[in-house]
């Protein structure tokens, strides 16, 4: 590739040199920042970029973007994307950052970014502590340290990862309590001073219970019922009712099956700690569940709540039940189990608990299959003192839905026509044209206007007006920018208004027709079409669509194409 000469330089230069340009300030900071979090902060990045941007009047700062705790390996980060969307659209034309590890730290990604991508776009870079200006004289010169620069990003990231994995492996050898590796067991509450946990005194009672109910081998089912009935507060209620959460659902929490499964599983009840179960093989990666094998427990790391016979005999009713449970599955099969194609899905109409399946077992022998029935989950786990049953066979649910959706096609075929005429009448055609013509005509005032602060510059410049008339002239043509920004942004949500609906209800058909021969139910058709299934007291069914009135939807766009030609 040729070299530029330096006369072209010098033209590229003067190009440039009095254009305006609409800038984004961006800032970032995540946990690889160390021990410079404070210098790195994100006021203390707006606060450079603002001191930056004060005698620079040929940039306007249009909008500044932040993303907190995104690592600079990644840049699937949200306000990156959003400032790169903007700039794609053209309303900035300029990138602002502290310095180039903010906008990122792998090397090859950021690279493509600084040398390809923005330039380009036509696009203007800053660095300000790196002294790097994409337009200045200087910046071939400049360029040639940013790459160095980039390469010990890149390096400082991974070592700074290095040493995190180091250091929790060696806090994993000691056994220590690692808040990101999972929440403190039922039982027990944290000991700060010793990075361990200690004895709740409250709830570490019901633990040892459950251990014994179980060992005598009481069901889950039955502890839970147990529990409840008491008015033993659950782990979701407990940390609700000590403030750890705010989540509503766990205000009104009951002892569920898995809640108790999963204590009488834990280890952490002997006394040992687990680590390693989850983890990531390299930064920017994400993380992955590892072999038992290779999982670090860690022996007598925290005081145990119940003794080593006590659990072994657990697991042993555990495994007993398992494998009880196998045999009865092969011996009383159910003839059709639609579970997992409802899981999820079906809840309780009054007090909106989801409701469970479970499998009833026919005797040895029996003429007929095992039922699969659904029941309040509310009701079941309360000993029957809450709500009532609901009690539903999956035969029931499975016609109903499938009765429900066969109508919702048929509709589609009605009102396929309907939609094809709306889309092509005048109206609609009307307010996309409108739209288009909206904005090219707002796309030549903006030059314009845009034009006359550069020879404002200009003008400043040449000594023609002073510094106060070149202030009050600014900021009367940037708030004429703006509202034509507005005003642009106006026309064209108007147009994806309609479009929107248009998009929505075309979707919604194109999907129905792929569906027209349906013959059985698919967890695709009812993931798209059903957003939950009620069944009430009397066993009536209701279904709760994701596109419920498919006519609403139709009047909704006639109603939109009006309302945008009223207002354009």
């Amino acid at each position: 590739m040729a070299r530029k000469s330096r006369a072209n330089n010098a033209l590229i230069i003067s190009d440039t040199k009095n254009k305006m340009w609409n800038a984004g300030l961006y800032g970032r900071l995540s946990v690889e920042d160390g021990d410079d979090t404070e210098q790195n902060s994100i006021g203390n990045q707006k606060k450079i970029g603002n001191h930056f941007l004060v005698d620079k009047p040929d940039i306007v700062l249009v909008d500044t973007y932040s993303d907190n705790g995104y690592t600079g390996m990644n840049f699937e980060r949200p306000n990156f994307k959003r400032m790169f969307e903007d700039m794609q659209s053209g309303r900035i034309n300029c990138i602002i950052v502290k310095d180039i590890s903010r906008l990122g730290r792998h090397f090859v990604m950021t690279s493509n970014f600084v040398e390809r991508i923005f330039p380009e776009m036509g696009g203007r870079l800053i660095c300000i502590n790196d002294g790097y200006d994409s337009t200045e004289p200087n910046a071939d010169s400049s360029a040639l340290t940013l790459p160095l620069k980039m390469v010990m990003n890149d390096y400082y990231v991974k070592d700074i990862s290095r040493k995190i994995r180091s250091s929790i492996h060696a806090k994993m050898d000691s056994g220590e309590y690692l808040p990101s590796a999972s929440s403190i067991p039922y039982g027990y509450i944290r000991d700060s001073e010793n990075n361990t946990f200690k004895v709740d005194e409250e709830t570490s009672p019901i633990v040892l219970r459950i251990f014994q109910m179980r060992a005598d081998r009481v069901s889950f089912n039955g502890i839970c019922r147990e529990l409840n009935l008491e008015g033993i507060p659950c782990p979701g209620k407990i940390r609700y009712e000590r403030g750890v959460t705010m989540a509503e659902k766990y205000k009104d929490a009951l002892w569920i099956r898995g809640t108790v499964r999963k204590i009488t599983q834990d280890a952490a009840y002997i006394g040992c700690r687990v680590h390693g179960k989850v983890m990531r093989s390299k930064v920017g990666l994400d993380k992955k569940r590892c072999p038992e094998d290779e999982w670090k427990i860690i022996e007598h790391a925290h005081p145990a709540l119940v003794p080593k016979k006590l659990f072994d005999q657990v697991q042993k009713v555990n495994f007993e039940e398992l494998e009880k449970r196998k045999h009865y599955v092969q011996r009383n099969s159910a003839e059709e189990d639609y579970r997992d194609l409802f899981r999820g899905l079906v809840y309780c109409a009054d007090c909106h608990s989801l409701m469970s399946a479970s499998k009833g077992c026919a005797r040895v022998g029996a003429k007929t299959p095992s039922r699969i029935f659904y029941d309040c989950n509310t009701y079941r786990y309360s000993e029957h003192t809450n709500c009532t049953s609901h009690y539903v066979r999956q035969e029931q649910i499975y016609a109903v839905v499938k009765n429900a959706i066969d109508q919702q096609i048929k509709v589609a075929v009605d009102i396929e026509q309907l939609v094809v005429s709306i889309k092509n009448s005048p109206k609609t055609k009307w307010v996309f044209t409108e739209a288009a013509e909206t904005s090219e005509s707002i796309s030549a005032k903006r030059k314009k206007i845009e034009n006359r602060i550069e020879r404002l510059l200009t003008d400043l410049t040449e000594q023609i007006i002073d510094r106060n008339e070149y202030e009050y002239m600014k900021a009367k043509y940037s708030q004429q920018l703006k509202e034509l920004f507005d005003a642009e942004e106006a026309a064209t949500a108007r147009k994806n208004a309609v479009q929107e609906k248009l998009t929505v209800t075309q979707e919604w058909l194109r999907n129905m027709r792929e569906y027209q021969s349906l013959s059985t139910l698919t967890p695709e058709i009812l993931k798209l079409v059903i957003k939950e299934i009620l069944v009430h007291s009397n066993r009536s069914i209701t279904i709760v669509f994701n596109f419920s009135d498919p006519y609403k939807s139709i009047t909704e766009l006639q109603n939109c194409v009006e309302e945008v030609r009223q207002v354009g």
